[in-house]
Parts: structure tokens; sequence; C-alpha cells
């Protein structure tokens, strides 16, 4: 009674095996491996067999300058044209609630700064500054302001006299 049949020995091991052998990864696997190779094989071949023409099928034509510089010149704007441009743009900025106010006159430059101001970019204001700087040089000559704040009278930004240089400090 102690001894197993052979048959019942025969499916013991053929069912217990415990040797599995592990599933390899998708990347690892054959077929990708198989459509890798034959991709860039294919690739270098229609590379290697390029049929365009690689010489142009008419010469190309080289034009003369015309020698117009006089109109390539850009030219300043006059003191009035500046004006009316300064005018525009400290409107639009008063819209937008980016400036409450400014005085460029004998008894100060500057420009207030209103609540957009702190919520715009640095690249904006020293943009912003630059061109009311340029036309402030158009008009009088000289380009030094300084921005303060319009609650607080806090210097936020300035534009310096002797190199000109745009200062964003809030």
């Amino acid at each position: 009674m102690g001894v197993f049949p052979t048959h019942a020995l025969f499916i013991n091991t053929f069912f217990m095996d415990t040797q599995v052998t592990p599933k390899r990864s998708f990347w690892r696997s054959r077929k990708f491996l198989y459509g890798v190779v034959i991709f860039l094989f294919v690739g270098s071949l229609g590379t290697l067999l390029d049929v365009s023409d690689p010489q142009p099928t008419s010469t190309p034509e080289v034009s003369q300058p015309t020698v117009a510089e006089a109109d390539t010149v850009p030219q300043d704007p006059s003191k009035e044209e500046a004006q009316k441009e300064l005018e525009e743009v400290m409107g639009l900025a008063k819209q937008a609630r980016l400036i409450t106010s400014y005085e460029f006159n004998e008894m100060g430059n500057t420009v207030y700064a209103d609540v957009t101001w702190y919520t715009q970019t640095v690249a904006f204001k020293k943009d912003f500054m630059a061109k009311v700087a340029m036309l402030k040089k158009t008009i009088t000559g000289y380009h030094r302001f300084e921005v303060r704040d319009a609650y607080s009278n806090e210097k936020v930004g300035e534009v310096t006299a002797f190199s000109g240089s745009v200062e964003v400090y809030k």
C-alpha cells in the first residue's frame, strides 16, 4: 500500500514541476527586436537609395541691391509726433491701471504705478519704461525718470541718467 502507482508518480512529477521560465519583457522580446532591426535596415536602405535630384534644375539669379539707403535709414520722429505718442501710451497705461499719473517737468520726472504694475513681468516693465524713456528723450533731450508706487511713494523702478539703464525694483 505504500507504493504509488507508476501513472500517479508520472502525473505528480509532470504537474508539480516548480521550475518556471520567466516571461521576457516587451522590450527584450524577439518580435520587438526583429521589428527594430527591420525598421533600421529599411531606413538605411532608403537613405542610401535616395533618388532626389541634388542639383537644382535652374540657376538662381543674383539680384543687385538697389541704392536707396536714404529710404532705409529710420528717421527720428519729430517732437510733436513723439509727444502725441507719449500721451497715447500713457493714456493706454492709465486705462489698463498700470499707472495712475505722471509728471514730466522741472518739478519732477515721475511716473506713479498703480496696482496692475505688480502683476506684470519684469520684461514688460522694462519694455514699457524703455519706450517712455525713448519718447521722453525725443521730446526733451534727456531720458531719466522714476517709477514710484502711487500709494506708498516707494521707488519701484527708474531709468538712470548717465547710462540710461532700466532698473526695476518691484
